[in-house]
């Protein structure tokens, strides 16, 4: 059985609670052993604690690389945000070491070490990689044929291209491959690698406007486009777009309807999971008329 340490975060198992139910019952249904730790740390933003004390900032995101390594497990994300801060993390620790041995210096405070044998995979790379394109085609059962899904890839899943690795930079189109295995068409469109500014909309009113008018840019280009539905990787991203609907409706009175969907909700659904297994009712925007329309 493939075995990950799952790395909740805190907007997955908090914000987007039917996230997280997707995703375990996808991995359930791959045979895939998520195994919990319940002593991580937030896994330390850039524009935190790095900003006060670099060493010490880096010191915390690589604490959960270092329990990592205790489990011998790649350490999977539900969060964007949180794979690219990880990331980030193991390509500096591995890439400097004056960084590295400053880090362990503070990691030896707490009885840890970092020894740079973790990987750090994202749900979605972890799907794309280790699963591969044919294995999720075989498995999807129930295609999702007459849904035209617009993929959102958001920015911390592939950027910066050297800390992530996964996709290009400039052009990404896994998220698009991975929607077409299960049926589904993958519209394009302008704004799919666009930023949200997911985590940056809590830092004051400033940052919220900032947000509210990306979302609108973003969700206007996805309408143009034709899609039913949003196709996210990162729960920020979702809870953007999904109140970012909410507040242009009390706002403009715009009205786009479009459900927000996680990639492992439109793979769930082709595997023939129930919208209950998956979370859906949990959603900000009903998914109901669209999935009674694909008879789901």
């Amino acid at each position: 059985m493939t075995e990950y340490l799952l790395y909740p975060g805190c907007v997955a198992s908090v914000r987007e609670l039917g996230y997280e139910m997707s995703t375990r019952a996808v991995f359930k249904r791959l045979g895939a052993d998520l195994v919990g730790r319940d002593d991580f740390n937030c896994c330390m933003p850039a524009c935190l604690v790095h900003s006060v004390d670099y060493v010490k900032g880096l010191a915390l995101t690589g604490r959960n690389l270092a329990i990592a390594e205790e489990e011998g497990l790649p350490l999977l994300t539900l969060c964007s945000s949180c794979f690219g801060n990880l990331s980030r993390a193991k390509y500096l620790l591995d890439s400097s070491r004056e960084l590295r041995e400053g880090v362990n210096r503070e990691l030896a405070k707490v009885g840890r070490e970092y020894r740079g044998k973790v990987k750090v995979q994202h749900v979605v790379t972890a799907l794309y990689e280790d699963f591969t394109l044919e294995t999720l085609m075989n498995l999807s059962v129930d295609p999702l044929h007459g849904l035209k899904a617009a993929p959102f890839y958001g920015c911390h899943l592939f950027l910066p291209q050297r800390y992530a690795g996964f996709d290009d930079a400039e052009f990404p189109e896994k998220l698009g491959h991975l929607i077409e295995v299960t049926g589904a068409e993958s519209v394009d469109y302008h704004e799919k690698s666009s930023c949200c500014i997911g985590c940056g909309s809590f830092f004051g009113k400033v940052s919220e406007e900032a947000s509210l008018k990306l979302a609108e840019v973003i969700l206007d280009d996805v309408k143009r486009s034709g899609a039913d539905a949003v196709v996210a990787t990162c729960p920020f991203c979702m809870m953007q777009l999904e109140v970012g609907q909410m507040k242009l409706r009390e706002e403009k009175g715009k009205e786009y309807g479009l459900p927000v969907l996680h990639y492992v909700d439109v793979l769930g659904l082709a595997m023939g999971l129930k919208p209950d297994e998956l979370g859906l009712g949990l959603r900000r925007v009903d998914p109901g008329p669209l999935l009674e329309r694909l008879g789901r």
